[in-house]
């Protein structure tokens, strides 16, 4: 599930990279495979999280990868974004990796994102919408779980009663409230801040269910690990595309003015 699903998100952020040799920010850097990745490719990048555990698992990453010629300079940080100081206009890029719904004070944090960029830098923002789950979305979501549990696939039942309907409403309200609980940033607030701040250059709605679903997935080869992912995404995407379902999954990327 990792190593498929941050290779998407580094395959998508290398596109969107003008040029080599940038000075790149993470926020939220996770097992820190992204922001080796993009070091990998000769950019000097600096991967902050708040998590101490979270920086030594990037570090861990990072010893288990021998180093590559034309490696550019890789520095991970115990950081909190928001108290955390650097130089102005000191990146060309910042990427926020699904940890743009956690920023507390989200304005505040979005000006110095923006105060960091270089004019003409770029800020990558991969995120998700919780509060875009709707019924057919959360009942594709349970028919997905429901299915691997059945089938011995994953150990947690998602039905917490023996009407699938009410079982559907009882996982919504779940999600809602573990969302509320954690104080998390809404769509319309997140994707207001970031077009108010950069032009927007992409848009996109991109499937994310998958990885909150295939993480459950338990006693299986790697083979039918990643099988299971890869059709677990596919199928999210089709959905998706013919307006099946609602997604919660986004990406937006913005420029600072020249």
């Amino acid at each position: 599930m990792i190593e498929m699903s941050a290779l998407d998100t580094y395959q998508f952020v290398k596109a969107m990279i003008p040029r080599p040799a940038q000075k790149i920010l993470e926020i939220g850097c996770g097992n820190g495979y992204l922001s080796l990745e993009l070091a990998r490719d000769g950019h000097e990048v600096i991967g902050l999280d708040r998590s101490s555990d979270i920086i030594e698992m990037a570090e861990r990453t990072r010893a288990a990868h021998p180093d590559t010629s034309g490696l550019g300079k890789l520095t991970y940080a115990c950081e909190d974004f928001g108290t955390w100081a650097s130089a102005d206009a000191s990146f060309d890029l910042v990427v926020i990796n699904r940890s743009l719904h956690h920023l507390t004070d989200l304005r505040s944090m979005i000006a110095k994102v923006k105060r960091l960029l270089t004019p003409g830098g770029h800020i990558v923002c991969q995120d998700y919408a919780y509060d875009r789950l709707n019924d057919q979305t959360a009942s594709w979501m349970y028919a997905m779980q429901q299915l691997l549990f059945l089938s011995g696939l994953a150990d947690e039942d998602p039905a917490t009663t023996d009407d699938d309907e009410q079982a559907i409403e009882a996982l919504s309200k779940a999600w809602f409230k573990r969302a509320e609980d954690h104080h998390l940033n809404r769509f319309e607030d997140m994707l207001l801040t970031l077009r108010t701040a950069f032009r927007e250059q992409v848009f996109a709605w991109v499937p994310y269910l998958f990885v909150y679903i295939g993480n459950r997935i338990r006693q299986v080869t790697p083979e039918q690990e990643r099988a299971l992912i890869a059709f677990l995404k596919n199928m999210e995407q089709h959905q998706i595309a013919k307006g099946h379902m609602q997604a919660v999954g986004f990406r937006f990327v913005g420029s600072v003015s020249m």
